[in-house]
């Protein structure tokens, strides 16, 4: 298992190539204990956005205090992830923020990524 700065980086590099919002959706989920938590999926795709073209799919699990701006065009995005967990708020160990347009910030408790081909 990759240390947490390892796996930022190693979304980092993939999120390089393929950042163009292709869809941002906001998913309500009961977890493992029966607790409704909210999670965002969001798929990244490289220009121009075609249905069979690669994909970066990424969950962000847990998600909470989430702020979103203007999704006005298919731009670039580019997503900041920081690791909060030293702060030892409950289910909070990472800070997201979409940096170059402010488009969304949200905290969360963990992400995955899925790249397609």
């Amino acid at each position: 298992m990759k240390n947490t700065a390892d796996r930022i980086q190693s979304f980092y590099q993939k999120h390089y190539k393929l950042c163009y919002i292709q869809s941002f959706n906001l998913v309500r989920c009961e977890n493992e204990m029966g607790i409704l938590t909210d999670n965002l999926i969001i798929t990244l795709s490289s220009l121009p956005l075609v249905p069979e073209g690669p994909k970066l799919i990424i969950t962000f699990e847990d998600v909470k205090d989430l702020t979103i701006g203007s999704f006005q065009g298919a731009f670039r995005l580019d997503i900041k992830i920081q690791d909060k967990s030293a702060d030892q708020l409950e289910n909070i160990n990472f800070r997201v923020t979409e940096v170059e347009h402010e488009t969304f910030a949200f905290v969360c408790r963990c992400f995955e990524w899925v790249r397609t081909y």
